[in-house]
């Protein structure tokens, strides 16, 4: 009994000092990692679709929350007075993204942004626009050679006509309030597509967005690739940032060293399906990005990630498999 009291009394002052290093990590990266569970009503949803029980009271009523739709992509943006959701995934995400704003409480959408016209970010639009509605709908204008007749995009376009709004062109530059949280005006800003676009790929086209609340700021660049980052560099935007929601789901072609070196990501989020056929994301492109930050979420593995700020620091809560 003695040798066991001698253990533990040399053991406490080196867990202590463990404990201590693992504090100071957190206070100097401003993440600290949740699992919060504490959703209790109704049927049983996802860990990341509850409140936020367990999130510190000063970051409840603000959160970024990449919704796990599979391959592609769906991320829902709350404040304590408006919702923003940016793409809805494939058709068949379409259930699982209205499942989450539900358990949000979100009843009307006050902003969508469409980054671009492929299936995997827009096929479950159509649905969402018909049951939530939105205030404004923002996409990328388009040039006549590059606008899709898919049935995809046909069904989109339908479903806005009959819900009644209108859409808006991105244009760089434009800035969007998404109401007043806890630390204040969180403001959306147009990065991209530029005035003066001119590429062969649609990805390149994608909306790209900087969301910034107190000190905390995000990026979203949608299926951005190499290219067009290198144009997005070429301006005088602020890209440098917090978090970064992973580009083209982490496809070898996005998060280029030199775009990195701009945005240096505290956190990183990779939206992509499990065992998907792209090989998403790549491993040259993880490398990348764990060069920059060692908190790289993904919900291939994780699930739905959700990460909520009181304008100083994140705080991440996942479900775990």
């Amino acid at each position: 009994m003695k040798k066991l009291i001698k253990a533990i009394a040399k053991a406490v002052p080196i867990m202590i000092m463990c404990v201590g290093l693992l504090l100071g990590v957190l206070i100097e990266t401003g993440l600290i990692d949740l699992s919060d569970y504490g959703y209790t009503g109704g049927e049983a949803l996802p860990a990341s679709a509850s409140p936020g029980s367990n999130v510190p009271e000063g970051a409840k009523d603000f959160s970024v929350n990449i919704i796990d739709v599979g391959q592609g992509d769906s991320i829902l943006v709350l404040t304590a007075e408006k919702s923003l959701l940016i793409d809805a995934g494939e058709d068949e995400a379409s259930p699982a993204v209205s499942a989450f704003l539900h358990a949000k409480g979100v009843e009307h959408l006050d902003m969508v942004i469409v980054t671009h016209p492929h299936s995997d970010h827009i096929g479950g639009m159509a649905d969402i626009i018909t049951e939530f509605g939105a205030d404004k709908i923002i996409i990328p204008k388009l040039p006549d050679t590059m606008v899709p007749t898919t049935k995809t995009y046909e069904n989109f376009l339908k479903a806005v006509k009959k819900s009644g709004s209108k859409l808006t062109a991105a244009r760089a530059g434009n800035r969007y309030s998404l109401g007043n949280s806890a630390a204040g005006e969180a403001v959306l800003t147009i990065l991209a597509p530029l005035p003066d676009a001119d590429f062969d790929d649609l990805n390149d086209w994608s909306v790209c967005t900087r969301l910034d609340y107190g000190s905390v700021s995000w990026l979203f660049t949608g299926d951005l690739s190499g290219k067009g980052e290198k144009a997005l560099l070429k301006t005088d935007a602020d890209l440098d940032v917090t978090a970064l929601k992973v580009g083209h789901h982490g496809s070898a072609t996005s998060s280029t060293d030199k775009f990195l070196n701009r945005v240096t990501p505290r956190i990183c989020v990779i939206s992509c399906g499990k065992d998907n056929s792209y090989g998403h994301p790549n491993k040259d492109t993880l490398s990348r990005l764990n060069s920059q930050t060692g908190h790289t979420y993904r919900t291939d593995i994780l699930g739905t990630v959700s990460v909520y700020s009181d304008g100083k620091k994140l705080y991440v809560s996942k479900k775990e498999d």
